[in-house]
């Protein structure tokens, strides 16, 4: 199980320090609010492991998709397959 909290405490930390680009903190956000309106992506969260959303993040950041629903919504269901095949 992922912790989210935790992976958002260090994003926002690296961030702050200048160690990580302003879209991460942008990606972690749009997490956050994932994770509490969205029944299947809160689900997704708690069955993988933290560098599963790290990941995750890494691809929002550099697809630029930070604040795209859609895109959020067909990554998750993605894994989803990849993970029960």
């Amino acid at each position: 199980m992922a912790n989210l909290q935790h992976i958002a405490e260090r994003i926002f930390r690296h961030v702050d320090a200048g160690h990580l680009p302003a879209g991460y903190a942008l990606a972690m956000g749009a997490l956050i609010d994932a994770n509490s309106e969205n029944h299947d992506f809160h689900e997704w969260v708690a069955s993988v492991t933290g560098s599963a959303v790290e990941k995750l993040i890494a691809c929002m950041v550099r697809k630029g998709k930070w604040d795209d629903p859609a895109w959020l919504r067909d990554y998750v269901q993605e894994a989803l397959k990849e993970s029960a095949a």
